[in-house]
């Protein structure tokens, strides 16, 4: 058998998602849930909140030239945003829309590298059919990519979030080498802390994850079980009802600051879900362009509880990384 698909049903087997693999895990999650659960809606509480966007061609691993044609539609419609965002662009799609990421730039909006065409930069995941990159073949779209940057008149990055959230240890250490200070590559969708992590020790980078309640719910899809981490991504906090929204975020920075970090929650949204679908597609019936009106009102929601203060993703890390030398 191939090593590629053996490693893909080795990685179904591991995936924390499936019912057998949480016995091992219950007494954590049953930790974290005590802890979660003492949260109260205490109007007032501080809130960073980093909202963040992955450009990219449509619906994720779509690899089709055409598949990125709208792309600079949606780079058009964040001149209305507020500016304390950040973005994450394929290395593939920097240069052909530097006349549109330019002056996002010089607005203020922080643009950070997403791969480079939206490829796999860890192990074998037994929901994709990509293959891991070879180091070298890292080291070589890292370099890419940074090019690219160089060559539209954009500032070298120095955020990256790997495509699909998958990213192993030698990515991480091109990284460091390469001069980049901030990840949010880390697996949310798996149940990953909703707290930082560091690499590579002084000099290295902050690993700030995309935030998730580690603590699941039971979920089907089709006739087959299913544990959920509800990440802070835009399907999920659409598919929220007002009170389970405050809820939801207060349980998650309850648990923050009982580990010791600033209460903050980061968002992911796609560039393809601010977009009327494409004709002869069937993506999910969520994506238009009252998305941005949805996170209009998910701010306000926010706003309406806790102290929120809007922040891009470095100026998060600054944060944290004061608080862990306090």
């Amino acid at each position: 058998m191939d090593r590629h698909y053996l490693n893909r049903i080795v990685d179904l087997g591991l995936d924390p998602r499936f019912p057998p693999n949480l016995i091992a895990t219950f007494p954590k999650i049953h930790r974290l849930r005590r802890i979660m659960d003492k949260a109260k809606l205490r109007e007032g509480d501080r809130l960073f909140v980093v909202l963040t966007f992955d450009v990219e061609r449509d619906y994720g691993s779509d690899r089709a030239t055409e598949a990125c044609a709208r792309v600079p539609e949606f780079l058009a419609s964040l001149r209305d945003v507020c500016r304390d965002i950040t973005i994450f662009v394929e290395g593939s799609l920097v240069e052909g829309n530097s006349w549109a990421l330019r002056p996002l730039q010089q607005r203020g909006i922080e643009i950070g590298l997403h791969g480079y065409q939206h490829e796999l930069w860890g192990r074998s995941q037994w929901y994709l059919p990509d293959r891991p990159l070879t180091f070298e073949r890292k080291r070589a779209l890292l370099e890419a990519g940074i090019e690219a940057f160089q060559r539209a008149g954009l500032s070298r990055p120095i955020m990256f979030r790997s495509p699909n959230l998958v990213a192993d240890e030698s990515t991480m250490n091109l990284l460091v080498e390469e001069g980049f200070r901030v990840d949010s590559s880390l697996p949310s969708h798996r149940g990953v802390l909703p707290v930082p992590q560091s690499f590579g020790g002084l000099g290295g980078l902050v690993r700030i994850p995309v935030t998730a309640d580690p603590t699941p719910s039971l979920s089907r899809k089709g006739v087959l079980p299913y544990y959920r981490f509800r990440t802070c991504s835009l399907r999920s906090l659409r598919e929220m009802e007002r009170g389970e929204l405050l809820q939801y975020v207060s349980r998650v920075i309850t648990l923050q600051e009982a580990l010791g970090f600033p209460p903050h929650i980061v968002i992911l949204s796609h560039s393809w879900e601010f977009l009327n679908p494409n004709v002869g597609r069937a993506p999910p019936d969520y994506c238009c362009p009252e998305n941005f009106e949805f996170l209009r009102h998910l701010d306000s929601t926010l706003s309406s509880k806790f102290n929120v203060r809007h922040m891009s993703m470095s100026a998060l890390a600054e944060v944290l990384a004061k608080n862990q030398c306090e």
